[in-house]
């Protein structure tokens, strides 16, 4: 039986991380992950500084995209600066790491 695609990252992290990190050209952050990030209190570069310190090990599964099937969606829990966070990322078709949702866990 092969393993579950829910059960394995869909994008190599350090990848997404190293889009997520450069800037603007390479990134994408949603209005969504924007609230979200706001709602807890963080800025954008303290956003980009929690994406950019996940580690494989804090990923929790991949899923579907509800809005657009056939594309996938990586998901990371991450204790950071006192706050329990729920990360979904992603890369897009123009090879840009997406930050989709950026949230309370």
């Amino acid at each position: 039986m092969l393993p579950s695609k829910e059960n394995t990252p869909t994008y190599d992290l350090q990848q997404v991380q190293w889009l997520v990190g450069q800037g603007e050209l390479t990134r994408v952050i949603s209005e969504a992950a924007f609230v979200g990030a706001d709602e807890l209190g963080f800025d954008r570069e303290e956003l980009v500084e929690a994406v950019l310190s996940l580690d494989p090990n804090d990923f929790y599964k991949s899923m579907e995209s509800e809005r657009f099937p056939g594309l996938w969606q990586d998901v990371y829990h991450l204790s950071f600066e006192g706050a329990e966070l729920y990360i979904k990322l992603q890369m897009d078709a123009k090879g840009r790491g997406v930050v989709i949702q950026f949230k309370k866990r």
